[in-house]
């Protein structure tokens, strides 16, 4: 379910100040302004007012006032202004049945007032009040011209107290007639930088129609709480507490925020983990919470929590965040820096019964970052101690720990051979030791399922070398690290101009790289573990064994890699210069295959191309140059017109998984209306897996409200048809 309409209220704070510019009590103009009346002009002896009724007029500086009436005293300083009511300034145009200004201390009081500038709307029934102090009474605010099914915020009365604090009083938010969200008192610093609520209309076939938000009401100046609170037609209600906390003070800085929400999920039947096929039970939750927290430049600590009841409980009721994150994660790190060292204490833990991954309890590492000993020679270095644990979920069930400590030291001598020729030589060594490393009980509760030793040479499994370890409870992997980095640079200009492209001059600036690394295994025959292991990457592996984090796979290897650097620039009146092209190219040689028959990783290419502000052209491949096979293949065209339209499509191919195509584009109607379309192909199962046509109207800044349609297809949760309306990032 889609949490997609968030009203920050510095936003709506900034309405409020956009009337405040609106009306004439705001700056207040220099007491040597002069006031002009329109003639005629009548004396009224019973008050001593002027008072003009034919084509009546007023200016003071840059205003202007008609009515049908206007009165001004010049012993009092007062104005009123009655009938027909027209008050204008620049773009900015007020209409009003009263207006009673004092200019000797700027009180004003308007009645039956609505004002606007194109871009806001604004209606309400009486403003009365100084720069410092008012409120409004009975105010409707709409972005863009008012229109029948069109979004409106209203608030029975909103003040401005010492221009510090904004109170309100029953805020209720419509589309059209409907309302779809009621706060009854809210109080708040003027200058607030957080979300008052986030809200959702939706309706989705899985869930039926839903009603709900996230509100978190401001207790005081730091800190807001409330709940998160949705009601569905055919999934029951969801509720959860919800928070959020922002401290600052000198270089001390803490925020962070709390969402949750359980359900007694009423579906018939609820759709299993599509992938795992694992049941969901009916009494469904999830828990999530964000930390940040800074002294100054040297302390941070950042946490996540993320606790679900099921792998599929955000996708169904919480989208934005299952958006982000499909397999939760839940950790704490802190780190501490010095002028050329840093300690770091990082802990992961696994909440969710449905996950499994290498669990931190914790780890604390020290690094100790690159520093000179002599002209080029820097020695670098760091050492880790971590608790680790990991609890297999496959028909084979193991329970692993091991207590491990990881050091490597090294020195690297960097020297210019020549003009544009750079040699970088690099030696040291590495250790991995064990103190308790348990396999279940004992090493045979494995039977067949003997854990191995992984040797990749390569991230590509075609380089990756197993062979069988024995499992001990103890021991020591050690291996050196000596290899060398010759990188050449080269520049080529030419006075090449292009007035279309915008092209002034051009420079090819071209850097080849030649590395080379061996990792001879000092004494490795007697450990071994099998918890931080090759995950899933696009790219080479990192060549530095001190840069590598699979610890437990890393074994002797012997590599020499290629990288081909290419930059296309030309002269950039405000940035001296911009990137027309980015060309880079990278493959491995293995000097030594360990007999698995391959001299050579895949061929990867990563090209980026903007000859122009409105083009831009990305590739990204990974050929297998031995087979002579395209393993994987992503690309994107995007074509742009700045405030007018925007047009892209693309591929992502990876072999034997996804052969996928989208297309989106965007039309700007006008500087408030934007319409928008999203096609996604899937070239195996043949179909439109996922379409996305909507409508947009900006609404105080870059936020905006999306009236969408949606229409999936395929082997998916989501039903094959949605509607959705809220307030989102309205994107240039």
């Amino acid at each position: 379910m889609a949490r997609s309409l968030n009203f920050p209220a510095r936003l709506r704070v900034a309405a409020t100040i956009l009337l405040l510019a609106f009306l004439p009590i705001a700056p207040a103009q220099d007491d040597d302004v002069e006031i002009t009346l329109s003639t005629p002009v009548v004396f009224d002896s019973n008050t001593g007012d002027l008072v003009a009724s034919e084509n009546a007029q007023l200016t003071y500086g840059d205003w202007l006032l008609s009515a049908d009436e206007i009165r001004l005293n010049r012993q009092t300083n007062r104005a009123v202004a009655t009938g027909s009511v027209v008050f204008t300034r620049g773009d900015i145009r007020m209409v009003a049945d009263r207006l009673d200004y004092r200019l000797e201390n700027h009180q004003a009081t308007i009645e039956n007032f609505r004002v606007g500038n194109g871009k806001y709307f604004v209606s309400g029934s009486l403003l009365e009040g100084n720069p410092d102090n008012f409120r409004f009474q009975d105010i409707n605010f709409h972005p863009g011209e008012p229109g029948t099914y069109l979004f409106k915020a209203r608030a029975d009365e909103i003040a401005i107290i010492d221009q510090n604090e904004i109170q309100g009083k029953r805020l209720s938010f419509k589309l059209g007639v409907v309302p779809f969200f009621i706060i009854p008192n809210v109080s708040q610093p003027i200058d607030a930088e957080r979300n008052i609520f986030k809200g959702n209309l939706d309706y989705s076939g899985h869930i039926g129609g839903a009603v709900g938000g996230e509100v978190r009401v401001p207790l005081n100046s730091n800190f807001r709480a409330g709940a998160n609170v949705a009601l569905t037609t055919k999934r029951g209600i969801l509720v959860g507490p919800a928070f959020e906390y922002d401290y600052g003070e000198g270089d001390y800085t803490a925020s962070g925020a709390f969402t949750s929400g359980y359900v007694d999920d009423s579906a018939s039947e609820i759709t299993p983990n599509l992938i795992t096929g694992e049941e969901i039970d009916d009494q469904r939750f999830f828990a999530e919470w964000e930390h940040r927290q800074n002294w100054g430049d040297q302390g941070a600590v950042t946490a996540y929590g993320r606790w679900w009841s099921d792998s599929e409980v955000t996708r169904d009721f919480y989208e934005s965040s299952f958006d982000t994150m499909q397999d939760p994660d839940s950790y704490l790190e802190a780190n501490y820096s010095g002028a050329n060292w840093q300690t770091t204490l990082f802990s992961r833990i696994s909440p969710n019964h449905f996950q499994t991954f290498t669990e931190r309890l914790p780890e604390l590492r020290f690094d100790f970052f690159p520093t000179p000993l002599a002209k080029g020679l820097t020695h670098s270095g760091s050492v880790s101690f971590a608790k680790l644990r990991s609890d297999s979920l496959n028909s084979f069930p193991v329970e692993t720990e091991a207590d491990r400590a990881d050091a490597y030291y090294g020195i690297r001598y960097t020297r210019p051979v020549r003009e544009g020729v750079t040699l970088t030589t690099k030696a040291g060594v590495k250790a991995v030791h064990y103190f308790d490393n348990l396999v279940g009980d004992e090493a045979s509760d494995f039977g067949l399922m003997e854990p191995y030793r992984v040797v990749p040479l390569s991230i590509f499994d075609d380089f990756t070398h197993v062979f069988p370890r024995p499992s001990i409870k103890e021991g020591t992997r050690a291996y050196g690290d000596v290899g060398f980095d010759l990188k050449f640079t080269a520049y080529r200009e030419s006075d090449y101009k292009n007035e279309t492209w915008n092209i002034d001059g051009l420079r090819h600036i071209f850097e080849p790289v030649i590395s080379y690394r061996y990792t001879p295994d000092l004494d490795s025959n007697s450990a071994n573990a099998n918890f931080d292991m090759p995950v899933v990457s696009n790219y080479l592996t990192p060549i530095d064994i001190e840069d590598r984090r699979d610890i437990d796979s890393i074994g002797e290897h012997h590599i020499t890699r290629l990288e081909l650097r290419n930059r296309i620039q030309t002269r950039d009146k405000e940035y001296g210069s911009r990137d027309l092209a980015r060309l880079d190219f990278a493959i491995d040689f293995l000097v030594d295959d360990y007999d698995q028959g391959n001299d050579f990783s895949d061929f990867v290419s990563d090209l980026e191309i903007t000859p122009a502000e409105w083009l831009e052209v990305n590739l990204f491949s990974r050929y297998n140059i031995e087979n002579g096979v395209n393993r994987e293949l992503n690309t994107s065209v995007a074509i742009t017109d700045p405030g007018y339209w925007k047009f892209g499509v693309g591929n992502h191919f990876l072999k034997s998984a996804i052969d996928q195509y989208f297309l989106f584009g965007e039309y700007n109607l006008n500087e408030n209306f934007k319409m928008y379309a999203v096609a996604k192909f899937d070239q195996q199962s043949d179909t439109f897996y996922e379409q996305r046509i909507g409508f947009m109207q900006r609404a105080l800044e870059k936020y905006g409200i999306k009236y969408e349609l949606r229409i999936f297809d395929g082997n998916r949760r989501e039903s094959d048809f949605g509607i959705r309306i809220g307030i989102d990032l309205f994107d240039e």
